[in-house]
């Protein structure tokens, strides 16, 4: 049997994938591996995964180029867009930063959605002193080169993280070679984060600055983008004898210049982020909060000032987690209600989680005046997960639905299926799988069809276990895409496509990398799209 119908036929099996072609030209989709290796955390803990502790969102990264300087990604059952994002303390208005990847492992690795508008989680604080530092360095085709560089600096309940990171990519068609030319990285960032505990008191803060100088491809010469990103963001707890305080402030300023045929304005936008998070726990942990958030975007035809104030109230009813609120929203001085219901039934190899939530936000800049003028839009999200674990085997599922309103009226909608399924042959052996379906034809959604991934991994030691080798491959395909799809990476918005050039085909792709410690030291070797690197898509036909 062909090698096609041999990948084809596990993935059926596995995920109940209907069938893909293969056009291995084209670098199609590819999952990052922390999307289907996410550790597990106990439901209502403090977690790296979800900002209230309930570890139920799930994230697909689908890159435009396989260095990850633009993309989009699927986060919690729907296209993530337009949305207020943390990493660790830092703040990130979304408008144009839907793409955590692009800036670097330090921050897309903290990535947490914040439209609920939780506090951020503070970092894990050492128990002993000790210094650690690190290097990674990536090269590849079409003048890939990428660093990220680090050191910690720990000590008792005491920590101070420096990160630098850069990548440079000129792209299989040269499209991100800087018009004006030279060799400059088309992204470098900086960032340092410090945090301590002194008995009863916890601070953590963090600050960084991004720079981006990158070609844009374009119809008749490459185009530009220059961005300059500086946030922070810090809090504050204190214990006292009956009460928790926390306190939280975050800053975020980004200065952007677009010079493309697709856009009209020569001029620099500029957007001002903040945020203020005031809140209060009780013994019997009921918490009372206020947050405040503005937004002040300076583009060609908008200068717009936002601001919107939350009252809430939380609290844990056994399974039972219930926050609730009022949300003042101006300068239309309108109200609008905000609430997070999850219920999580726990019995013991299986589990069910119920979680609906409702929350405004303003509206994205570029849809701004197609929604006559309308500064905020509601949310409506519903979701219904499920798992088992028996053994070495664990599965999950969810069904999503979200929808979208504006003055009341419903605009869109989306609806997805997901499943992932893992397999422990021994503590050093696994196979995975998941798939993720949209039921609708809804923009919001990313007019996705399904997608999924198929693979295997696990490690060995040689030379009398003085290497450690860490070898995986992997499958990833899509099926059925909505061909009137097609998301901007210069507004970062999705629009209906109507130009059949840019319709991406079904794809199935496979792909390999190795791991090799060597007495500390790490060598990766990556290959993407692997039957198209060798020249063997002819198996494919």
């Amino acid at each position: 049997m062909k090698i096609a119908y041999l990948i084809l036929a596990t993935i059926v099996s596995s995920v109940a994938l209907q069938s893909c072609g293969a056009d291995g030209n084209h670098p199609g989709y590819e999952y990052m591996p922390n999307m289907y290796r996410s550790p597990s955390y106990d439901t209502y803990t403090e977690n790296p995964i979800f900002e209230n502790g309930i570890t139920s969102q799930q994230t697909f990264n689908i890159p435009f180029d396989w260095a990850g300087q633009n993309g989009m990604v699927i986060n919690n059952g729907k296209l993530f867009w337009n949305q207020t994002w943390t990493s660790g303390m830092l703040l990130f208005d979304g408008s144009y930063t839907s793409f955590p990847i692009k800036y670097g492992g330090h921050t897309s690795e903290k990535f947490s959605q914040n439209k609920l508008n939780f506090l951020p989680l503070f970092s894990k604080l050492p128990d002993s002193s000790k210094t650690k530092s690190f290097f990674d360095y990536y090269r590849g085709d079409y003048l890939y080169d990428q660093i990220e560089l680090g050191g910690d600096f720990e000590s008792k309940n005491e920590k101070i993280e420096v990160r630098g990171f850069k990548r440079s990519h000129g792209g299989n068609t040269g499209h991100y070679l800087h018009p004006l030319g030279g060799s400059s990285p088309i992204h470098h960032s900086y960032r340092v984060n410090y945090g301590v505990g002194r008995k009863d008191q916890k601070f953590e803060v963090s600050a960084a600055r991004y720079i981006t100088k990158s070609g844009l491809p374009d119809s008749v010469e490459n185009g530009l983008e220059n961005d300059n990103i500086i946030n922070a963001g810090f809090r504050y707890q204190r214990k006292f004898d009956k009460y928790t305080l926390n306190t939280y402030f975050g800053q975020f300023l980004q200065s952007r210049f677009i010079k493309h045929s697709s856009v009209n304005d020569t001029n620099y936008n500029n957007i001002n982020r903040n945020k203020y998070i005031f809140e209060l726990e009780t013994q019997n942990k009921t918490k009372i909060g206020y947050r405040y958030d503005s937004q002040q975007i300076n583009i060609l035809n908008l200068n717009r000032s936002l601001n919107w104030s939350t009252i809430y109230i939380e609290k844990f009813f056994g399974s039972l987690f219930f926050r609730s609120g009022l949300q003042l929203l101006n300068p239309e001085q309108k109200k609008s209600f905000h609430w997070l219901v999850n219920y999580n039934l726990d019995l013991g190899i299986t589990s069910i989680v119920f979680t609906s939530d409702v929350i405004s936000k303003p509206i994205h800049p570029t849809n701004f005046q197609k929604e006559k003028n309308n500064n905020f839009e509601n949310w409506q999200n519903n979701q219904l997960k499920g798992g088992l674990k028996i053994g070495s085997l664990s599965a999950n599922g969810f069904f999503q639905i979200s929808k979208l309103n504006i003055e009341n009226n419903k605009i869109a909608n989306a609806q997805f299926i997901g499943f992932d399924i893992n397999y422990d042959f021994n503590d050093r052996w696994k196979i995975y799988s998941n798939i993720l379906s949209q039921l609708d034809s809804s923009y919001v959604g990313g007019g996705l069809g399904s997608i999924a991934t198929l693979g295997f991994n696990g490690e060995f030691n040689i030379f009398d276990n003085n290497m450690n080798l860490k070898p995986h491959f992997w499958v990833n395909g899509s099926s059925g895409k909505l061909p009137s799809f097609a998301f901007d990476p210069i507004r970062h918005v999705p629009f209906n496509n109507s130009n059949a050039e840019w319709i991406i085909k079904d794809h199935l792709l496979l792909h390999f990398e190795l791991t090799a410690n060597i007495s500390g030291v790490l060598i990766h070797y990556r290959i993407n799209n692997l039957l198209n690197k060798n020249n063997l898509k002819k198996y494919f036909d």
